[in-house]
C-alpha cells in the first residue's frame, strides 16, 4: 500500500480483504488528501458469529470487507458528495455516511466502505445515518455538520 500502514489497520491487517485495501488506497490517491481509520474498536474486523451477515463479521466471511474512517479536512456537503461520487466510481460496493459522528471531538461525517460480494461495482448498497437512525444516503449527506 503507498498510503497506509499496516499498523493503521491495527490486529486485522492480515485479515483485511486485499481488494478493500487496494480500493482504500486509490480512493486516498483519488482524493488526494488524508484518510484517517475511525479508532473505534468496530471500526474494521469483528467477529460476530455464524449468522450476522456485516461485511465487518469475518466469521462469516473468512475476512474483513469493511472499515469505516474519516476524512477530518472535510468541511461541506460537496466535499461528503465528492468523497461518495468517487467511491462509487471506484467500485466500493457498499457505501455508508454517517452525519452524527464526531472526530477530534468535534462534529465529523464518518464513511464506511466495503467490497461485498452481494453488489456489482457501480450500483452499491447504500445508506446513512442521521441522529442514530438509518436514512437514505441523500438524506445523510444533506445532515452532516461541520466545525
Amino acid at each position: 500500500m503507498q498510503y497506509f500502514e499496516p499498523s493503521e489497520f491495527r490486529e486485522w491487517y492480515t485479515q483485511m480483504s486485499p481488494r478493500l485495501l487496494t480500493l482504500l488506497d486509490v480512493l486516498r490517491f483519488t482524493i488526494g488528501k488524508s484518510i484517517i481509520i475511525s479508532p473505534d474498536k468496530d471500526a474494521l474486523g469483528r467477529h460476530l458469529g455464524p449468522t450476522e451477515m456485516s461485511c465487518h463479521n469475518v466469521d462469516v466471511h473468512g475476512e474483513v470487507l469493511a472499515v469505516d474512517f474519516f476524512c477530518p479536512w472535510i468541511n461541506g456537503e460537496d466535499q461528503v458528495r465528492h468523497i461518495f461520487n468517487t467511491m462509487r466510481g471506484l467500485g466500493f460496493t457498499g457505501i455508508g455516511v454517517y452525519a452524527d459522528t464526531h472526530y477530534g471531538g468535534k462534529p465529523c461525517p464518518m464513511f464506511h466502505g466495503d467490497v461485498r460480494p452481494t453488489e456489482k461495482m457501480g450500483s452499491p448498497a447504500t445508506w446513512g445515518r442521521v441522529n442514530g437512525k438509518y436514512v437514505s444516503i441523500n438524506e445523510a449527506i444533506g445532515s452532516c455538520t461541520f466545525s
